[in-house]
């Protein structure tokens, strides 16, 4: 599944959130920017070793809604060094969390079986 990253009401880039915590409700994974995300770039490459919010950032559903969350949305900008950024979104509830990503669900639980 395709993930928005919007500033506001401006898209800023893409996302799978491939990865996650479930037990935490994390939901992480790779961000594709596209030019709008240059108006904070500076700042996710300040802010990566302790973020600090920024206003307006969410991460919606492809022509949708915003995820909910009950903690923050954060970009870690290692673009210069790894060529790669990575966006995360904390502490999505339940069940919201197992219907947007059952596959995390599921692998978290398969580690679990013998």
């Amino acid at each position: 599944m395709s993930f928005e990253v919007k500033l506001g009401n401006e898209i800023i880039g893409h996302t799978d959130l491939e990865g996650g915590d479930p037990p935490m409700g994390v939901a992480s994974g790779r961000c594709w920017p596209i030019p709008a995300y240059s108006s904070i770039q500076a700042h996710c490459i300040a802010h990566r070793d302790r973020w600090v919010d920024i206003p307006g950032l969410t991460v919606n559903l492809t022509a949708g809604p915003a995820i909910e969350c009950g903690g923050t949305v954060m970009i870690f900008d290692y673009s210069s060094e790894l060529n790669e950024i990575q966006i995360e979104v904390w502490y999505i509830p339940y069940p919201l969390y197992e219907e947007l990503f059952p596959q995390h669900v599921e692998a978290y639980r398969n580690q679990f079986k013998k």
